[in-house]
């Protein structure tokens, strides 16, 4: 059995990792048998194979576990015995050295982003530089142009393996890959120097992308390249590599399991055809001569090639819509092909072109044309809309709505209630609508597209609830000012259901049924606004639309009992380890403990709704923070590992709690308060 790099092996590092190959393809008894073996004669562990259940593998790696020279001895007897189970070579690989975070701590690595002080950085590790080469013995693109390039954000290398290939062939990979980034690593602190890191294999094409992202450590550019290269290399000498390049990887690369996509993702290892696209004579030779490349990357080539150029350049426009169109003639189930190409027709001024392809496509490209008329050349809308149907509306994403409305309005208005009664009763398209109404100029389309949201199904908790209940407000306070105070009065009405999550529908109501004569009913709902310390109380009080109504005894005794309540209200206080025994767990009443953070963005959105509810509170509970960078012990103490967390105690005990930004309402009910205790 041959042995590969034994006697390069650095002695001093715990961790390396051995490579075997078979002669010939094994099943699962096979493998488990050696494993086995290996294990129990301390020679591997930490055992990877990839095994299909028609081919076997070829391949085996582990974590090679002597650490002195007795038992490096040892461990290679073992080996060379292995050829009897079909075992023909072995490989070992490490990088020999890590990188030292203690060293590097309280650097200011900012000021070398450049990497230029090569000395200064190289310190940080821990047992000398890592192994790297400048050069390989395959095709190699982007290179030295990583060196400018570096992006430590989403750094990687996709490698095309050459034919013919051997099952099991991922384990390769993967073992390589953990060598890589397993010299980035310090177990001796918290923070690492990359947030994850991965190997993502398209069995299909034979390619494969060693991927790392938001990649900081304190090394030189031109360590990390080169250091990576010599991973490349290392994976060349078991698996043969044909072609690579220096890449980021995708998010379905990435995360496609976690995301539920089905199978592995796809990968392009390079794009020999970018440097010959504008020699015709040159591409088909090459296109004509290859063999290593499938349909389906050549097809992806083109489309790459084609989103290098500007679409909205007429002539740059013209070049990309022709790749795309040869990117879907070479495969036609390439779904990136004819939406580009639309893209490029419509942005470098071929609107009419574009219309007539859309004309007898599938709705969801004519969906996404008319999206892309109403983006970027709008005086097109009436002839896009003649493409839009039930089947195109329901195929065009959610987010698209928005434009397009906001073109519509802007262009071809009387098409708006045509437009409105094709789309989707769903929940989930309220917040499209309500924001298109932001940018619409004409009031009564505004109202309409209003009046169809209040009209959608109530959507559940989140963005879509908070735009539907805006949405009655404000097509009430749009009716208002249009003078048709009945409508108005009416939406008033509507939007009762919804006032105690949305307090400036009281307002908004008070004002409609001051208008029609419905006294009565606007003074209760400027009381309810006051109970529930609606945000603009003092515009409430003053607000001339209310007329006579402010001079009502009622009126003013509302604003009376408010001032007084908040002349007794004990503001949000911050409080740590000191305070936290005294005010928490001895208070004679319920105690809400907002554990939060400065750098938490949900915990900014937290605070005035806290505010608002300590303002309520009149001495029947206490809403208090407690930042978890300063108290940590609390933070573990009470399991507040994610913020903001929102805790309420009573008598010393935890009674109950809420993880992630909540709504005043939620934590009343965390309180056990009544809204009629807050009034």
């Amino acid at each position: 059995m041959q042995l590969h790099h034994f006697d390069e092996l650095p002695r001093r590092l715990a961790h390396a990792v051995c490579i075997l190959r078979f002669g010939a393809p094994v099943g699962v008894d096979a493998v488990r048998a050696l494993t086995e073996h290996l294990a129990s004669a301390n020679v591997l562990e930490e055992v990877m194979a990839a095994l299909d259940p028609r081919a076997g593998t070829c391949f085996v790696a582990g974590t090679w576990v002597p650490r002195t020279e007795e038992a490096h001895a040892a461990a290679i007897e073992q080996l060379r015995g292995l050829g009897e189970r079909g075992v023909e070579a072995a490989w070992f690989f490490a990088t020999g050295t890590t990188i030292d975070a203690i060293a590097a701590e309280g650097v200011d690595h900012a000021e070398h982003d450049d990497h230029a002080e090569h000395d200064q950085e190289a310190a940080f590790w821990r047992y000398g530089e890592p192994p790297g080469v400048a050069e390989v013995p395959f095709e190699l693109e982007g290179f030295p142009e990583i060196l400018e390039e570096f992006d430590g954000d989403d750094f990687g290398i996709a490698l095309k393996l050459a034919a013919p290939g051997r099952p099991g062939e991922a384990v390769v990979l993967r073992a390589l890959q953990q060598v890589w980034i397993g010299a980035y690593v310090d177990r001796r602190v918290d923070d690492q120097a990359f947030r994850n890191s991965g190997v993502a294999f398209d069995p299909v094409a034979r390619a494969a992308i060693l991927w790392v992202d938001e990649f900081a450590p304190p090394a030189t550019v031109a360590q990390m390249v080169h250091h990576l290269l010599w991973i490349a290399a290392a994976i060349h000498q078991i698996v043969p590599v044909a072609h690579a390049r220096f890449t980021g990887a995708t998010m379905e690369q990435k995360y496609g399991e976690a995301m539920g996509l089905e199978g592995p993702p796809s990968v392009l290892a390079g794009n020999p055809l970018r440097s010959l696209l504008d020699d015709e004579a040159a591409t088909a030779a090459w296109l004509a001569s290859q063999t290593l490349w499938s349909s389906r990357e050549l097809a992806t080539m083109f489309v790459e090639a084609g989103t290098d150029l500007d679409p909205d350049d007429a002539d740059d426009g013209a070049r990309a819509a022709a790749r795309f169109d040869r990117a879907a003639a070479i495969d036609p189930s390439n779904v990136e092909a004819a939406p580009y190409a639309q893209v490029a027709l419509v942005r470098s001024g071929r609107v009419e072109q574009a219309l007539q392809r859309a004309a007898g496509a599938a709705p969801e490209i004519r969906a996404h044309t008319i999206a892309l008329v109403a983006e970027h050349a709008a005086g097109h809308m009436r002839e896009a809309l003649s493409l839009l149907d039930a089947a195109a509306v329901e195929a065009g994403p959610e987010e698209q709505t928005t434009e397009l409305l906001v073109a519509i309005a802007a262009h071809v208005p009387d098409e708006l209630p045509r437009v409105l009664a094709m789309l989707p009763a769903r929940g989930d398209l309220a917040a499209h609508i309500f924001n298109a109404t932001a940018r619409c100029e004409d009031a009564l389309l505004r109202l309409a597209m209003l009046e169809y949201v209040i009209d959608l199904p109530e959507p559940e908790a989140g963005p879509h609830r908070e735009a539907f209940t805006y949405a009655h407000n404000n097509a009430c306070i749009l009716a208002h000012q249009l003078g048709d105070f009945g409508r108005a009065a009416a939406l008033a009405d509507i939007a009762q259901q919804y006032a105690e999550e949305n307090p400036y529908i009281f307002h908004g109501a008070a004002c409609a049924y001051v208008a029609v004569g419905r006294y009565e009913d606007a003074l209760r709902q400027v009381e309810r606004a006051v109970a529930r310390d609606y945000d603009h109380l003092d515009k409430l009080e003053v607000d001339d639309d209310l007329g006579d109504l402010r001079r009502d005894p009622g009126f003013i005794a509302a604003f009376a009992a408010h001032r007084e309540r908040m002349a007794h209200t004990e503001p949000v206080r911050h409080i740590g380890d000191a305070e936290f025994a005294e005010l928490v767990l001895a208070a004679d009443l319920p105690v809400l403990v907002d554990f939060t953070a400065t750098w938490c963005g949900p915990c900014q959105r937290q605070a005035p709704i806290l505010d608002r509810l300590a303002h309520g509170a009149a001495g029947r509970f206490r809403v208090v923070k407690v930042d978890i960078d300063e108290n940590p012990e609390l933070a573990e103490q009470y399991d507040a590992t994610s913020v903001p967390t929102l805790v309420v105690f009573r008598d010393g005990r935890e009674i109950g709690r809420r993880v992630g930004l909540s709504q005043r309402s939620e934590l009343e009910g965390l309180l056990g308060v009544s809204k009629a205790d807050l009034n």
